[in-house]
Parts: structure tokens; sequence; C-alpha cells
């Protein structure tokens, strides 16, 4: 797209003009992560530029807006991947943006006032690992500490918000630990042999102590986990996420298996996998599903089906970073997900909001500042009642 097309729709958008059309191509350019800071920049144009006005001034934004654009000889970069969507809404990239405007004005005009009515607090919750004997342990996040077992045995060791296990220790038979990262929390999880695995919020994974000689690395997960393998031929490495196998030998991938989620995805960065039925030997099964890098595979879980997409695959791994990026994804799949991310709880009564797609990226937020960006740019009703958001 050339740089004075996506202009007008820039123009366009701002002021409330883009068709569907205009909003399609507006979202599959921004999809380009080198031109979300562009499209950043020219949103926090148009608010500082409707601040000091009582009427909005096309000619002088677009002004401004050509201005940043020939700040660099090639600053647009066309999407290659383009697929059309039609989406029943559409919230910028950057729905961040808004608020910035809001909140810098607010401090700006208001130093001394701090709002204390609609604030929704994240409920705390404490990150716990399960010993083979049964035993419970809170696991604080701030500790630097040693990991035991029943018998005083040194098995691991934690610092703040990571453990990592040793290959030292000798069990003559598989022993489990299964770790629980509440909503709200993250953790990061080094197994014996090496494999890094990153929890996100409302994750359970079972594990062994250490893995034996002879046996497959199996673990067993519910929740969504970033796995990153260590190779060993002679050891394949098996993720049990319910009805469905992940085998792989050494690579990196996705895996969100939610239980109040309907489908299942495992997204592919590095190296292969394959994923297979539970009960089944994948090395004997037909049935098997290969994915290669930058391939997604969904799994439906009412009918059993398997289907494969290519996808970017910075979109499921963002939330390592503390990024969530959403595309083309119902209202529902991001309240529920900002109900895990931050341990909230968010009660939609609007049905036709509910399967709504959107577009957003959320990085440095706070709830507070998500649920009221939405407010703000879509005209969203909601109330916080006991500590609850209550969307009308």
């Amino acid at each position: 797209m050339k740089p004075k097309d996506i202009e007008k729709i820039i123009v366009k958008y701002l002021t409330n003009e883009a068709d569907s059309n205009d909003l399609d191509d507006l979202s599959d350019w921004i999809s380009d992560s080198k031109n979300e800071k562009y499209f950043e920049s020219y949103v926090k144009t148009h608010y500082q530029l409707r601040v000091a006005m009582n009427e909005p001034d096309i000619e002088t934004i677009k002004k401004n807006l050509s201005k940043k654009i020939k700040k660099d000889k090639n600053p647009f970069h066309k999407y290659k991947n383009k697929s059309v969507l039609k989406y029943a809404a559409l919230v910028a990239v950057l729905l961040s943006v808004g608020y910035w405007y809001k909140w810098s004005n607010t401090i700006n005009t208001n130093e001394n006032e701090i709002p204390t009515s609609n604030i929704l607090i994240s409920k705390e919750a404490s990150i716990t690992i399960k010993l083979d004997d049964g035993t419970l342990k809170v696991i604080n996040p701030k500790e630097v500490k040693q990991i035991k077992d029943k018998n005083g045995n040194l098995i691991g060791n934690q610092s703040q918000t990571e453990l990592s296990y040793l290959e030292t220790s000798n069990p003559e038979k598989l022993v489990y630990n299964t770790l629980n990262i509440p909503y709200g929390k993250k953790f990061n999880l080094i197994l014996s042999d090496g494999t890094n695995v990153y929890l996100n919020s409302g994750t359970s994974i079972r594990y062994p102590v250490k893995f034996l000689k002879g046996l497959n690395r199996e673990v067993f997960i519910r929740g969504e986990a970033y796995f990153d393998v260590t190779k060993d031929k002679e050891h394949p490495f098996i993720v049990h996420a319910d009805d469905i196998n992940v085998r792989v030998l050494g690579t990196k991938f996705n895996i969100s298996h939610y239980a109040e989620n309907n489908n299942s995805n495992t997204v592919l960065v590095e190296g292969s996998v394959e994923l297979y039925n539970k009960g089944e030997d994948n090395e004997k099964t037909n049935n098997s599903t290969m994915l290669k890098p930058g391939y997604k595979a969904e799994w439906d879980k009412s009918s059993n089906d398997i289907s494969i997409e290519n996808v970017d695959t910075r979109i499921y791994t963002a939330w390592i970073d503390g990024k969530l990026i959403f595309r083309n994804t119902t209202f529902k799949q991001i309240r529920q997900t900002l109900e895990r991310q931050y341990n909230v709880v968010i009660k939609n009564s609007n049905k036709e909001l509910e399967v709504q797609l959107f577009d957003a990226t959320f990085d440095v937020e706070n709830i507070n500042e998500i649920i009221e960006t939405f407010s703000r740019s879509y005209a969203i009703q909601y109330e916080i009642v006991n500590n609850e958001v209550l969307i009308h």
C-alpha cells in the first residue's frame, strides 16, 4: 500500500469516516510490528491536536501526519500475508493511546487528585508446589532458597520467579511435583534436563523431579506454557494436555489449554512437533498431525478435530514479555484472558458485545486502564460492584 493511501485511511479512521474496507486495510498494515510505532505516534498527535481545538481541524491533522510520514523515506511496510477479515468492531493496535491522552491530561490539570472510586483491585493468590508425598508448599516469588524433598534432600533452587531442578538428584523411580500458578502471576520452571518452561497465569504443570534414563520425558499441563525443550533424541519429550499429546525432540513451542476455552492450540516457533490423541502410540498411529515452524494446530474439544494454519507466532508468545496481543478475537476471549492475567472478575451481560471481534495490543496498562479504554473507545457501559466489573 502506498504511503498516501495509508495516510488517507488513518485520517478517515481518526475522524470516524473509515468504512469496513478501510478498517481491513488498516488492520493488516498495523499487523506489521514496524508500523505499530508509527500508528501510535499518529494517534498521539491526533489527541494532542484535539486538546487545543473545540472543533477538529482535518487539514491540521493531515499536515501533522504528513510531517511524521516524511521523516523517514520509507516508513511504510506492506503486510505481505494479507487476509481479508470482516470485523464487527476494530480496536486500534495501541488502544492504550486513548487512555494515555486522558491520563496525561488528568495528571497535568489535577496533580493532587487521585481517583478513588470505581477502582478494580487485582486479587492476591499464592504460587504453590505440591510434592510427591502430598505436601503443599507456598512459593514466595521474592525469595531465593533451596527446594528439598520430604527426606531433606536438595532437589532444586528457587531464585525469585524461577525454579530450577538439579540433574544431580538421583531418584530410583519417577517422583512428581505439581506447580500451580494462580491468576495474576507468571513463573519460570527449569526441568532437570535443562528444558525451560514459561508458565502463564492460571496454569498447572505436573513433572518429574528428574527424568530417568530409558524413559520418555513426560509432563502434564493445564493452562498455557511456552516450552524451550532440550534436545535428546533418545528421550522424546511429551506434553500431555488432557486428550491431546504433543511429542517433540528439541524445539520451541507454545501450548494453550485452558479448561474454559472451547479450543486448545499449539503454536510452533522452532523445530517440529507431532500431535496425537490420548491413548495412542504416536509411533504407530496414522492419525498424528505434524507441525512446521510458523504454524498453529487448533484442537476443537467438542468435535475432536484439529485444524492447521499459518500464523504470526509473536501473537501467541508475546505474553512471555508481559504483552497481550489480540487479532480477530472475540470480546469473550479477551475478557477471559484479562481475568486470568489480572486475577479479576469481568461479567458481561451484553450478548452482542460478547461475540464481536477486536484487534488490540496491551503492554504496560493496568486492568483499570484497559477497561476504561474499552469504555471510552466503544461506549461500553460498566460499573464496578464488590470488586467485579459488570458490563451492561
